[in-house]
């Protein structure tokens, strides 16, 4: 309740109220102040994968291509004293496992985990500081709880996803600096309202701004109106380290869709994007949502490839992990949904490619399908999984260094 308060207070103050100077941070628990690491990978480029599973507990994985985990996370790997509000998050009633981010380096995971927002050390070449957390922010309030994505920002700053449906639903913006100590609720320094259902985020390093993909409107129906899925920037101020909403860099999908085929006739909910993923040294992002995968050109502001079009040029080998992704749509028509759900995906340098499609009438998978030289095989089978992502940085789409 409490932190639900203070995100309405929050909403009375203009953007400037927020202009913090950028933190330069500290020694703590910083990977990058300890002794010089090794690599932490020794394995050829892009071969490490990291998923997360819904168990239970949830877990974080980073595995190769042949599934063999290299390193994980979970409540028992945390040993540090930690604020009530964020010990009880880490033991909270969501087994989620929804996002995670490679980020300085490699040396840390961003994450959605259970009902945490975290941020935790990746350095098992230096045990003593490995895995612990150095950042988090309990998601149990009435504006978090349905997080879904989140991507650091330049000035140690964590974009964070609010995937809600209300027209104040958005994007907050928290310091992750790691000399700063744990606290039950960390300060927002930015709230970034008016994008409904956001699932996916990206930054931007040559554009210098943060993209996300969510809709206009509330995606569940409650609103008069079709839900349209967007994608929108917003620049990033690197002398207030605020971002900055411009109409130029807001693109509407040019149609809607329901999925009465998946869901049933009459059912509520338009399809909203899933996730936002750069092609590797293109402007080219690829979105996916609940009826396809689509192609947006930065360059010429457009959607430029449809839902077979896509697969084509970018992700040949493609299979549908199920045979009865089909049904009855709202015309009454009889509609095949083949590359429908892909709830998560990513793009390598090398060609290959992963994504996880949700189980027909389910929002999770229960696996993460590799497609080398235009061969699927089949990851961390039995899992249940909403994204898995390449754990390295993207050609072309660098994540900021702090």
């Amino acid at each position: 309740m409490l932190g639900g308060i203070f995100a309405w207070v929050s909403l009375l103050f203009e953007p400037s109220a927020f202009q913090v100077p950028l933190i330069q941070p500290q020694p703590r628990l910083k990977a990058e102040d300890s002794t010089p690491l090794k690599p932490i990978s020794t394995s050829l480029p892009w071969q490490d994968i990291i998923t997360g599973d819904y168990g239970h507990p949830p877990k974080l994985k980073i595995h190769d291509r042949e599934s063999t985990i290299k390193w994980s996370w979970e409540r028992k790997d945390v040993t540090q004293d930690l604020p009530p509000r964020i010990r009880s998050g880490l033991f909270g009633r969501a087994n989620d496992a929804t996002e995670m981010k490679w980020m300085r380096d490699g040396k840390s995971v961003a994450a959605i985990y259970s009902s945490l927002i975290v941020v935790i050390n990746h350095t098992p070449d230096i045990p003593s500081i490995d895995k612990k957390i150095t950042f988090a922010v309990n998601r149990d309030t009435d504006v978090l709880w349905n997080a879904h994505t989140l991507e650091p920002l330049p000035g140690d700053r964590l974009a964070v996803a609010t995937t809600g449906q209300r027209p104040w639903d958005g994007i907050q913006v928290y310091n992750m600096s790691s000399a700063l100590p744990l606290e039950d609720e960390p300060p927002i320094l930015q709230t970034v309202e008016g994008l409904r259902a956001i699932h996916a985020m990206i930054w931007d390093e040559e554009g210098q701004m943060l993209w996300a993909c969510g809709t206009n409107v509330a995606a569940d129906g409650s609103d008069p109106e079709p839900a349209y899925g967007v994608i929108q920037g917003y620049p990033f101020d690197n002398q207030t380290g605020l971002l900055r909403e411009d109409p130029a860099f807001k693109f509407t999908f040019p149609e809607y869709w329901d999925i009465d085929t998946e869901w049933g006739h009459g059912y509520s909910w338009w399809s909203g994007p899933h996730d936002l993923v750069p092609v590797p040294n293109e402007r080219v992002f690829l979105v996916s949502n609940d009826i396809g995968v689509q192609t947006f050109d930065i360059a010429t502001m457009s959607f430029s490839l449809g839902f077979q079009e896509t697969i084509d040029k970018y992700m040949p080998g493609f299979e549908c992990t199920s045979n009865d992704r089909h049904g009855i749509n709202r015309q009454g028509e009889w509609e095949e949904l083949p590359y429908s759900d892909l709830k998560g995906f990513s793009l390598a340098p090398d060609g290959a490619f992963i994504y996880t499609q949700s189980l027909w009438k389910l929002f999770r998978g229960n696996h993460t399908s590799l497609v080398v030289d235009g061969v699927r095989t089949q990851l961390m089978e039995g899992n249940e999984i909403y994204r898995s992502r390449f754990f390295g940085d993207i050609d072309g789409w660098p994540k900021p260094k702090t």
